[in-house]
């Protein structure tokens, strides 16, 4: 089965914009996921990038524009300014390696996007444990322990090695999709990726 690298975090916009379609191309092409949750402020300074809240006024509202406009192309309900952006998304991109550990990468891929789902179209705190043990029960973790586990040191440890490898692998921005030696940056070249399956069929 050919295997995606998916760099991303569960409090990113884009990757939230991409999941539903990410996830669908997947499927069809029968594909297994494997979820690399980073530290994006890390990969930002490492890579010249800057998280959108420090980006000019001019690059600020392009962000909003695009947000509104894929949010209507994908079909997905969003909120453009949540309740609960920007926090911190340590607690929850750690839920998602646990989850990894615990019932596997499809799974996970569950969480990841119900995550997502929390943050731009819910409302909902990902930063707050109670919150993330909500989500994970809802989707048939238990909830309390996995955030527990996902407090640990060598979660974060994973974290860090993700984010590493992301900018050993030249990456700079999430949703980043990794064929083999090729990736694909942003959720606006998933057609990109799927012709890059297709030459491999």
């Amino acid at each position: 089965m050919v295997g995606i690298d998916y760099y991303f975090s569960t409090l990113s916009t884009w990757s939230y914009v991409g999941s539903r379609a990410f996830r669908d191309l997947t499927k069809r092409y029968d594909m297994q996921v494997h979820h690399k949750p980073s530290n994006l402020l890390t990969l930002f300074e490492a890579t010249g990038g800057l998280p959108a809240g420090k980006r000019p006024p001019q690059r600020q509202a392009w962000r909003k524009i695009e947000m509104k406009r894929w949010s209507k192309k994908r079909g997905l309900p969003m909120n453009f300014d949540p309740a609960f952006w920007p926090v911190n998304p340590r607690l929850a991109d750690g839920a998602v390696i646990v989850a990894i550990r615990e019932q596997g990468e499809v799974a996970a891929g569950t969480l990841a996007d119900a995550l997502m789902r929390a943050v731009w179209e819910e409302e909902r705190n990902i930063a707050d444990p109670d919150t993330v043990a909500s989500i994970a029960n809802e989707v048939g973790f238990a909830g309390a322990d996995l955030v527990d586990a996902a407090s640990s040191s060598d979660v974060s440890d994973v974290i860090k090695q993700n984010t590493q490898d992301a900018i050993d692998r030249g990456l700079f921005g999430a949703p980043s999709y990794c064929l083999g030696e090729e990736f694909f940056w942003g959720q606006d070249r998933l057609n990109m990726l799927e012709d890059a399956l297709k030459d491999r069929v």
